[in-house]
C-alpha cells in the first residue's frame, strides 16, 4: 500500500536546497518486523520510524512514496523509482522480493538503509553481500554525546599501499558535528566499503557498489532530536543526492572577513565548489542580499566579493548545476569584522606557511592554526627546530598572541615580527614552555609578519603540533 506524504514548511531553514525540477523518486519502505508479533530468533525490539521528518528533510530533493507493503517490493513497481530508503526494522520480505530489491540495485539504482535498517532482510543469504557487512553491537548510548567526524583519515593520514584514499563527496560537503544518538557497530566484509562518517572510531555511514547500484547506510537518527541535528540531516540530504546524481556543494571554513580591503578577487569560482568534472558543473546562480557585500561576476565566470565597509553578518545564496539539469543550493553565512578587532591571525586572506607537515594528509596542514577550529591542528615532521610564520597582509598593533599546543609543545621559542617579512625583531622569548594555551603579552609591536621560531621540544616528541594560533 503506497501513501503519499505531504507537507507544508511555514519556516527558513538555512539549510541546502534544490529549485523546482524534475526530481527523482523515492520509496520508503517502513515497519516493524516484531509488531504484530515478536520473531522467533530476533531480539524483542521495536522503534519508531519518524518517516514524516525523513520525508520533510528530503522535500525537494526526491518525490517520496512510502510503504509497509513488502509485495511492493517486485520489479515492476520498483521501476518507478530511483531510489529506495529502507527505514525499518526486522523486515523479512520473501525470496522473490529480495531478488526484485537485488535486481533493482544492480541494475544500476541506489538503496539507502536509515538507523536500525540495516537489521532488515536479515532473512537473506546476500545480505552482506548487499549491506556490505554485519552489524556486530549496539545500540549503545555511550557516551551520549559524540563527535562525528566526516573526513575518513585512515591510519592517521597516511597512506596504505594497497588501498586508494580519496574523500567522499559527501565527507566534503558535511562539516564535522557533534550529536547525542545512539552507535550501532558495524563488521565490514568487503574491501569496496567507504566510510563517509564515523564516531568513536565507528563508521557511521558509508556506501559501497554493488554491481551496477549504490548501497548507501547511515545509522544516526534514532529519535527526533539525533534528526533534528544539523549534522544529521546535511549527512542525510547530501547522502540522497549523491545517490540520485545531484552535484554537491563542499563545505569551506570562511574566516572573518575584514573590511580592510573593501574588494577581494575570485572569492568564488566553480573550482572551489567541487572536484568533479568542472564541464559537467557550473555556478547556475547566486542571490546577492546587496545588504553588507556583493557578489559580482567577473569576465572568466569568477565572483568577486565587494563589502560595503561595515561590520555584521549576513548571507548569499549559491547554487550550482550538472549537465543533467540537476540543481542543488547552499546558503552561507559571511561574517564582516572591524579591522583591526578580534583575532587578526584568521582574517580571510592571510597567509601561513611553515616547516612540513607530518604527512601531505590535510588534517596535520600549517593552514589549519588559524582556521578558527580548535579541533584542527598543525603537526610537523619531525625535526629538532620548526617555524610558523603568518602573513596578515597589512601592519597591525600587535599586543598579544595566544598559542593552543597540542601534546607537541615547544619547550623554547622566539617570537619575532617583521614590517617587511626581511628584516626581524625579537619581541619576545619563552625558555620554559609547557604546552596548553600559552598567551604572550606583547608591549604594542607594530608588525605584519608574525614568526614562531621553535627550538627545543620535550624529549619523546618527534616534533611540533599547534591547534590554533591568536594574534590580538
Amino acid at each position: 500500500m503506497i501513501k503519499k506524504l505531504f507537507f507544508i514548511v511555514t519556516c527558513w531553514i538555512i539549510s541546502i536546497s534544490t529549485y523546482a525540477q524534475r526530481l527523482p523518486k523515492a520509496l520508503i519502505l517502513t515497519g516493524n518486523g516484531n509488531i504484530p508479533a515478536l520473531k522467533e530468533n530476533y531480539p524483542p525490539w521495536t522503534h519508531d520510524f519518524h518517516n514524516d521528518k525523513v520525508a520533510q528533510l528530503l522535500q525537494g530533493i526526491v518525490d517520496i512514496d512510502t510503504t509497509t507493503d513488502l509485495k511492493d517490493l517486485n520489479s515492476q513497481h520498483l521501476n518507478k523509482y530511483d531510489l529506495l530508503i529502507s527505514n525499518s526494522l526486522f523486515l523479512t520480505p520473501g525470496v522473490n522480493e529480495l531478488d526484485a530489491v537485488y535486481q533493482f540495485v544492480a541494475s544500476g539504482k541506489s538503496l539507502l538503509t536509515l538507523h536500525c535498517g540495516i537489521l532488515s532482510f536479515l532473512n537473506w543469504e546476500k545480505y552482506e553481500e548487499l549491506i556490505g557487512g554485519i552489524f556486530i553491537g549496539g545500540p549503545s548510548t555511550e557516551p551520549a554525546k559524540f563527535r562525528v567526524y566526516t573526513n575518513n583519515e585512515e591510519f592517521w593520514g597516511y597512506k596504505y599501499q594497497f588501498r586508494k584514499s580519496a574523500e567522499h563527496p559527501v565527507s566534503r560537503s558535511v562539516n564535522d558535528f557533534d550529536t547525542e544518538d545512539e552507535l550501532y557497530y558495524f563488521q565490514p566484509v568487503t574491501p569496496e566499503i567507504d566510510v563517509i562518517a564515523r564516531a568513536e572510531n565507528h563508521p557511521v555511514m558509508w556506501w559501497h557498489p554493488v554491481k551496477k547500484g549504490k548501497v548507501m547506510s547511515l545509522t544516526l537518527g534514532h529519535d527526533l532530536r539525533a534528526k533534528e541535528n544539523t549534522g544529521y540531516q546535511e549527512l542525510l540530504k547530501n547522502g540522497v543526492r549523491w545517490l540520485t546524481d545531484y552535484p554537491l556543494i563542499y563545505t569551506s571554513k570562511i574566516p572573518n572577513i575584514s573590511n580592510r580591503d573593501l574588494t577581494y578577487k575570485n572569492f568564488i569560482n566553480a573550482a572551489m565548489l567541487s572536484d568533479e568534472n568542472l564541464k559537467d558543473v557550473a555556478i547556475h546562480s547566486i542571490r546577492n542580499p546587496q545588504s553588507l557585500f556583493k557578489l559580482k561576476e567577473g569576465a572568466t565566470g569568477q565572483y568577486d566579493l565587494i563589502l560595503n565597509g561595515t561590520e555584521g553578518t549576513a548571507s548569499y545564496t549559491l547554487s550550482v548545476r550538472n549537465r543533467n539539469g540537476m540543481i542543488t543550493s547552499k546558503e552561507q553565512l559571511l561574517s564582516i569584522v572591524e579591522d583591526g578587532k578580534g583575532n587578526m591571525a584568521n582574517y580571510y586572506g592571510n597567509v601561513v606557511s611553515g616547516t612540513r607537515s607530518e604527512n601531505e594528509n590535510p588534517m596535520f596542514c600549517v593552514g589549519n592554526i588559524v582556521d578558527g577550529d580548535l579541533s584542527t591542528r598543525w603537526s610537523s615532521e619531525n625535526c629538532n627546530q620548526a617555524f610558523v610564520l603568518l602573513d596578515m597582509k597589512k601592519e597591525y598593533t600587535v599586543k598579544k598572541l595566544v598559542i593552543n599546543w597540542e601534546a607537541s609543545y615547544a619547550k623554547s621559542y622566539d617570537l619575532l615580527a617583521s614590517i617587511d617579512g626581511k628584516n626581524w625583531s625579537k619581541i619576545h622569548t619563552v625558555n620554559n614552555g609547557r604546552g596548553g594555551q600559552e598567551t604572550l603579552d606583547i608591549s604594542s609591536s607594530v608588525a605584519r609578519f608574525i614568526k614562531l621560531d621553535l627550538k627545543e621540544k620535550p624529549p619523546g616528541k618527534r616534533g611540533y603540533s599547534i591547534y590554533e594560533l591568536e594574534v590580538l
